[in-house]
């Protein structure tokens, strides 16, 4: 902690997004004086950890009056009260749910794509969330390249995207049948998700009461038009965009096959060229391995969307296949934290 810093509270600490923001707080030397984590109930226990300090997860809000900056890591339901709650405290939040990401009055933040002058001093950031961030890194840069016309694409869906709760999950439901044992009843997937691959919603509304699940969006919660609103609100204008969603038996990360038409014909090459230029998005190396791309596993711990398999579409000159993956956790602190920096002229 520092005498000069940021009196800072973290909503939504029992998460793993919340964990994740206050590990990134300290790798990033960020200046906190004091860090008031707190989450549900069912947090209390757990810990986070502020570079070399432990701090208990706290089971209600602090009286928010003299805090600077909130950090909310919630579901979008709840993040929508403690947002109001702060402003009526006079205190600035970076909103991670994606409740806020389609409202045009709340300034957008992407850090290292969205303008850094309306994020000084904004009492409300909302920040994209989920599949929405890491598809609007990699399309925000090949529309700068060559003009999105559309996109196509298929997200695989770990368990890490439903939090702790989820990976806890998947691990008892692998175990049980493994061991031919009844299958526990974990109230986190729809249906049982080991050694399955399941198609899931894309279209539901935003919004709702759900547990804590760590990413701050809900399971199935409106995922297409939020990637839509997001990349709208990078690209200035609306692109048509179709997504499938398929929850697969993976642990961590987030798959992404995209299928993208821009305005004119290109070279792989000059795109390769382009995504290696941008800041957050790296071209994966296999080392001299048999891996055409990326996996999932491959992705965690990374601040970067990796890109692999990237060629052209031979049904389409003028359109990109490429298969990517990302640690949705991991960008989302980061880019939690950034933004946080870009609002207090850190950086």
């Amino acid at each position: 902690m520092r005498r000069d810093g940021l009196r800072i509270v973290l909503a939504g600490a029992g998460g793993a997004l919340g964990s994740e923001v206050a590990s990134v707080l300290g790798e990033r030397n960020f200046p906190v004086a004091e860090l008031y984590p707190f989450g549900t109930d069912a947090a209390v226990g757990h810990d986070v950890e502020l570079g070399d300090e432990v701090l208990p997860v706290e089971s209600e809000p602090p009286v928010m009056q003299g805090y600077d900056l909130m950090f909310v890591c919630t579901p979008p339901g709840a993040a929508l009260d403690l947002v109001r709650d702060a402003l009526r405290a006079e205190l600035a939040c970076i909103d991670c749910s994606g409740a806020l990401a389609r409202s045009p009055d709340v300034p957008f933040g992407l850090a290292d794509r969205s303008p850094a002058a309306p994020l000084v001093g904004a009492p409300v950031i909302a920040a994209p969330a989920g599949p929405a961030l890491t598809w609007g890194r990699v399309l925000s840069a090949l529309d700068a390249f060559g003009g999105l016309e559309r996109v196509n694409g298929t997200i695989l869906q770990t368990a890490s995207y439903a939090g702790t709760r989820g990976i806890d999950a998947l691990s008892d439901e692998t175990i049980a049948l493994l061991s031919s044992s009844p299958t526990p009843e974990q109230g986190v997937f729809p249906v049982e998700i080991a050694f399955d691959c399941i198609p899931r919603s894309v279209a539901g509304a935003s919004g709702g009461d759900v547990d804590e699940n760590d990413v701050g969006v809900e399971i199935d919660g409106g995922i297409e038009a939020d990637i839509a609103a997001t990349l709208e609100r990078l690209v200035g204008r609306a692109v048509p965009l179709a997504a499938t969603l398929v929850q697969v038996p993976a642990f961590v990360g987030e798959g992404s096959s995209l299928t993208i038409e821009l305005a004119e014909a290109f070279e792989p090459a000059d795109v390769l060229d382009a995504l290696d230029k941008t800041p957050g998005i790296r071209r994966f190396s296999s080392g001299g391995g048999i891996l055409p791309g990326p996996s999932t596993r491959e992705a965690a711990g990374s601040d970067d969307v990796l890109i692999g398999s990237l060629r052209r579409d031979p049904s389409n000159p003028r359109a990109i296949q490429l298969w990517m993956v990302a640690d949705p956790l991991r960008i989302a602190a980061c880019n939690a934290v950034k933004l946080a920096e870009a609002r207090t002229h850190l950086h």
